[in-house]
């Protein structure tokens, strides 16, 4: 698995997917959580371009002041997440996502459209949330990249990496010209993928 954390994904709701693993770990070994507390949460959206620094700055000072509020919606992040992670690890194989996971995507959708807003922007018009406090912002931009993705998506695309032996599972979208990417990173577990052919080959020889 790629550290720190890279944004391999592809997606932001794929990346978001990603915040946890490996996915596939072994029972003896626990996949480690990138999502400690929510100041985490707001430094991956700040990274993953789904927030701006001035939000981010009203967010931290919202946490200090109310550690509470932001456990439980740290919480609620986290129940995103695997949602996410259960409706595209299904796509990646070819099978019906669960409709637990649909019904609760299709509501976090729902409440993030009730916070958005047409903006001007230099790129034109895009959408935009308020208020610029409230926790669960960090939220809305990613629903809203998991439903968008789950109705337009080449879901051929849509990929489960295989890496370390089978126990990586994080999630990305194949923009290869040709399809055939398997590693959710080169750096990482196509890195391992090759250097363990290259061991295996030298025990034959």
């Amino acid at each position: 698995m790629p550290e720190p954390l890279e944004h391999i994904g592809g997606l932001v709701c794929l990346d978001f997917a990603n915040t946890v693993g490996p996915r596939r770990a072994r029972a003896d070994k626990d996949p480690h959580d990138y999502l400690t507390d929510f100041s985490s949460l707001v430094e991956w959206s700040v990274n993953a371009g789904t927030i701006g620094a001035n939000r981010a700055g009203l967010l931290r000072k919202r946490v200090q002041r109310d550690p509470r509020a932001a456990q439980d919606a740290l919480a609620r992040a986290k129940r995103l997440r695997e949602t996410v992670y259960a409706v595209f690890a299904a796509i990646a194989k070819g099978d019906e996502p669960p409709g637990r996971a649909l019904h609760h995507l299709q509501q976090a959708y729902a409440d993030a459209m009730r916070q958005a807003k047409l903006v001007s922007t230099p790129a034109g018009l895009d959408w935009s949330w308020s208020p610029q406090g409230e926790l669960d912002c960090v939220l809305w931009p990613i629903a809203r990249s998991a439903a968008e993705v789950a109705v337009s998506a080449d879901f051929g695309r849509i990929k489960e990496c295989l890496g370390h032996d089978g126990s990586c599972g994080w999630l990305f979208y194949d923009t290869s010209k040709n399809g055939l990417r398997r590693w959710c990173s080169m750096s990482a577990c196509g890195t391992w993928e090759k250097s363990s052919k290259r061991a295996a080959t030298a025990r034959k020889g």
